[in-house]
C-alpha cells in the first residue's frame, strides 16, 4: 500500500513541474523563469534519488555531488526550457502575447510548485524508507541497486553481496574447534579416536531444547540438521533501510571475528554464561534467563529472545557498551536469516607474481635441494608431541633404520626422493610448497608433511577412528586402503603414496570428507613434483609474502 501511495505522489511531482512550466510558457511569461527554476528542480531531481545522493554525503564523496550537480543543472535547464517552449508556442498559436519581464510573481509561483514538490518528495521518501525497513522484519533492506549504482566502480569499505543466502550456503565449514579425526589418528599413532557426527539428529535439537527450556524455530533446527554448529564466515546485517557500503550502515551477525554458530552442546542462556564470571544480580542483563545464545564474543553476542510470547525476537546486542546495547531486532529468525548478507569475495590486486617467487626448487645444487625444502623455524609435529609430554618424540631426522622400519610398517619401499627430503629433516613444515597450475596462478601442494614414525596405510588409520553408527569406515568403502599410505593428514586435505597400481603415484586431495579421493591431484613421479615446487621469496614490498 505504500508504495502504491509513493508512486501516486511521484506521478503528482513530476506532473506539477511538467504543468507549470508549460502554464508560465502559455502565459508569456519571461524565459528567465527557466533559469530561476532551475534550481529547484535540480533539488528535486536530487531528492528523487535521495538514496545515492546521502549515501555519498554519508562517506565524504564530495567530488561525486560536485560532478552530479554540475552535470544535473544543464539537463534540468534544457528540460525546463523545452516545457517553457511547448506552452510558449501553443501559446503563439492560441492566444498571441506580449513576453512579460520576470518579477515576483514568478519567484512566488516557483517557490509554490517547490513547496508542493518537495512535500510529495518527503513523502515518499519517508513511505519507501517504512516498507523496506517493515520487509526486514524491524531491520533494513540490503543495498538497493540506486545505492549500489553510486559506487559502481568505487572502492567500498564494505562491497556487500546482494545474493540472498539459502540453509544450503551458510556454513562454510564444520569449524576449527572440531576434532580432526584423521590428524588425530595419524599422531595419535595407534590411540583411538572418535569421529564425531557433523549434522545434528532431531533427538539431538530435541534434547538441547529440553536442556535449555525453549523451542529452538523451525528454520534454524534445519540449520542444525545440515550441521552441528560450524563456520559460517563473514555475515552482516543492514541497520537501516538504505544502507551504504560502509561499515557504519552494517552490523557482523555473529560476533565478527568468530563468525560461527555455536553447536548445539554450547547453546545456553545468558544468564548461564553470566553465571562463569560473576554472581552479582546488577551486573546480569535483563531477561538473561530467556536470551539464548546462538554466538558471543565477551559482550558481543547475537540472541534468541523469548521474552515474549510466540517465536523467539533476533537480538544483535553489546552487553559492554552504555546505553542503548541492542543494535538492531528481528521479529522471527526467518526475517534475521532473509537480512544476512555475505562481502563479495575480494578480487586478488593484481602484480607480477613473477617478481616475489623463486624459481623450482630442481634449478638449486642437487646436494641443496633437500635442506632448502623445509622450513626450519616450524615443526608442529614435534611442537604437539612436546605439548603432550609423554616422553615420545619424533627423530629430528630420518635414519636408515627408522626408513627400514617404516617401509616393513607399511609394507612398501619409500621412492628414493622421499628419503632424501626425510633425511634433511623429518618432517615438519614445507617452504617450497607451490605448484604452477596456469599462468600467474599457484596451488598450494601441501604444507607440511609428517615424520616418518607417522606415516600409516590409510586402512590403519581408518581402524584406529570410532566412525559414527551408519557411517562406513574408510577402508570399507576406499577400494585399496591397505594400499595408500598417508603423508600427512589436516582437517581435508591429505597427502598419499597411491601403491594400488603398476606404477607409484602421489595424491594430493583436498575434499577428503566429500569426495573421498576420486578429485585428488595425482603426480606419477614424486621427484620430479618436488623438483616444480617454489618457495615465494620475502620482498621489501610485500614483507608477509614467503
Amino acid at each position: 500500500m505504500d508504495r502504491t501511495i509513493a508512486g501516486t505522489l511521484r506521478i503528482v511531482a513530476g506532473l506539477t513541474v511538467l504543468f507549470s512550466l508549460i502554464v508560465a510558457g502559455y502565459l508569456s511569461r519571461s524565459p528567465w523563469i527557466v533559469v530561476l527554476a532551475t534550481p529547484v528542480l535540480t533539488l528535486l531531481y536530487a531528492l528523487g534519488k535521495f538514496p545515492a545522493w546521502r549515501s555519498a554525503w554519508h562517506v565524504g564523496d564530495v567530488k561525486t555531488m560536485i560532478v552530479g550537480v554540475l552535470t544535473t543543472l544543464p539537463v534540468q535547464l534544457i528540460l525546463g526550457g523545452m516545457f517553457y517552449f511547448i506552452g510558449l508556442g501553443m501559446a503563439r498559436l492560441l492566444a498571441p502575447a506580449p513576453i512579460t519581464p520576470l518579477g515576483w510573481t514568478d519567484v512566488i509561483a516557483v517557490g509554490v510548485v517547490f513547496v508542493i514538490c518537495l512535500a510529495c518528495s518527503i513523502v515518499i521518501i519517508r513511505l519507501e524508507g517504512d516498507t523496506s525497513a517493515g520487509q526486514m522484519g524491524g531491520g533494513a533492506q540490503p543495498v538497493p541497486d540506486s545505492v549500489a549504482g553510486a559506487y559502481a566502480g568505487e572502492d567500498l569499505e564494505l562491497d556487500i553481496d546482494p545474493t540472498p543466502l539459502a540453509r544450503e550456503t551458510f556454513f562454510r565449514s564444520p569449524g576449527y574447534w572440531r576434532p580432526d579425526p584423521a590428524r588425530e589418528a595419524l599422531e595419535g599413532r595407534g590411540k583411538r579416536v572418535a569421529k564425531p557426527v557433523l549434522a545434528a539428529s532431531d533427538e539431538d535439537i530435541a534434547a538441547v531444547e529440553e536442556r535449555i527450556g525453549f523451542r529452538l524455530p523451525e528454520s534454524l533446527r534445519a540449520l542444525y540438521r545440515i550441521l552441528d554448529g560450524g563456520y559460517v564466515g563473514d555475515l552482516y546485517v543492514p541497520l537501516k533501510a538504505e544502507p551504504a557500503p560502509v561499515f557504519d550502515d552494517w552490523r557482523g551477525a555473529f560476533s565478527i571475528d568468530y563468525s560461527s554458530l555455536v553447536p548445539l552442546e554450547n547453546l545456553r542462556t545468558v544468564a548461564d554464561h553470566y553465571d562463569d564470571f560473576t554472581h552479582d544480580p546488577e551486573d546480569v542483563p535483563e531477561n538473561a534467563s530467556r536470551l539464548v545464545i546462538l554466538q558471543a564474543r565477551y559482550g558481543d553476542m547475537t540472541l534468541l529472545d523469548y521474552s515474549k510470547p510466540g517465536e523467539p525476537r533476533v537480538l544483535i546486542v553489546d552487553f559492554d557498551r552504555n546505553g542503548d546495547l541492542t543494535d538492531i531486532e528481528f521479529e522471527t529468525f526467518d526475517a534475521f536469516f532473509q537480512a544476512l548478507r555475505r562481502p563479495k569475495d575480494e578480487t586478488p590486486r593484481p602484480f607480477n607474481r613473477e617478481l616475489y617467487r623463486s624459481k623450482p626448487l630442481g634449478t638449486l645444487p642437487e646436494d641443496s635441494r633437500a635442506a632448502a625444502f623445509w622450513n626450519g623455524n616450524n615443526h608442529p609435529f614435534v611442537n604437539l608431541a612436546k605439548g603432550r609430554g609423554d616422553g615420545w618424540m619424533p627423530k629430528e631426522m630420518a635414519d636408515d633404520a627408522l626408513i627400514a622400519e617404516t617401509e616393513s610398517r607399511i609394507g612398501a619401499k619409500l621412492p628414493d626422493a622421499i628419503k632424501e627430503l626425510w633425511k634433511a629433516r623429518n618432517g615438519g613444515e614445507v617452504l617450497y610448497r607451490w605448484l604452477d597450475d596456469g599462468p600467474d596462478k599457484e596451488i598450494m601442494a601441501f604444507e607440511e608433511l609428517a615424520p616418518l614414525e607417522y606415516a600409516a596405510t590409510l586402512a590403519e588409520l581408518s581402524q584406529r577412528i570410532d566412525f559414527p553408527p551408519g557411517e562406513p569406515p574408510w577402508h570399507q568403502k576406499i577400494a585399496g586402503a591397505d594400499k595408500l599410505i598417508v603423508l600427512n593428514a589436516k582437517r581435508d586435505e591429505l597427502v598419499l603414496l597411491d601403491y594400488r597400481g603398476d606404477e607409484l603415484q602421489l595424491l594430493l586431495v583436498d575434499d577428503f570428507e566429500a569426495s573421498g579421493i576420486d578429485n585428488a591431484r595425482s603426480f606419477k613421479d614424486f621427484g620430479a613434483l618436488i623438483g616444480k615446487l617454489r618457495k615465494f621469496e620475502r620482498s621489501p614490498l610485500l614483507p608477509g609474502i614467503q
